[in-house]
């Protein structure tokens, strides 16, 4: 029997090397560039470049304890928020302890002292517990002259920060 078809000494042949491979090339033996090969290496492109962003983000983050030590400008700014509303319903203010506390009679009829204890500027009412309002604080000193408070708070870095308190109801003058 003659089988129709070509006979393998009538194909040509080269002699090509194939070259060095793509990497997870898995279409060794074709010669295009297919659109499954595309989207293959686009996959692995996209892959290792968000696991190089992820790697970046946990590095940046790895740092957490690094502004825990700092001043912090918030806490101040709430800190001064708090007083300015204390003290201009306050019946009386006055610098004790040589400018080392600020003391105040509430509307409410209590003593309140802002003083400073090791690293922390507090709050005390009636000489009993304390509230902090300040964290790494240095230094703290206390004016009083007319219808106004001064405060002045120096932070661990040495930089100070100060704020003017206006009282309406009246100031005793400094003991």
């Amino acid at each position: 029997m003659y089988s129709i078809g070509v006979i393998k000494r009538d194909v040509s042949h080269t002699k090509c090397k194939k070259g060095r491979p793509y990497a997870f090339d898995m279409w060794n033996d074709e010669q295009a560039f297919t659109l499954v090969q595309a989207l293959w290496q686009l996959k692995l492109f996209l892959f290792l470049s968000f696991g190089c962003l992820l790697l970046f983000s946990a590095a940046e983050k790895a740092r957490p304890f690094e502004d825990i030590n700092r001043f912090s400008q918030m806490e101040w700014k709430q800190t001064v928020l708090q007083l300015d509303e204390e003290l201009s319903r306050a019946t009386a203010v006055k610098s004790v302890k040589g400018g080392k506390a600020l003391e105040y009679f509430s509307d409410q009829g209590r003593v309140v002292t802002i003083e400073l204890y090791k690293e922390m500027l507090r709050k005390r009412t009636d000489r009993a517990g304390h509230l902090p309002l300040l964290q790494k604080v240095k230094q703290f000193h206390v004016r009083t002259s007319q219808h106004r408070a001064i405060l002045e708070v120096t932070d661990g870095s040495g930089k100070v920060y100060e704020a003017v308190f206006f009282t309406y109801k009246g100031v005793v003058p400094k003991s």
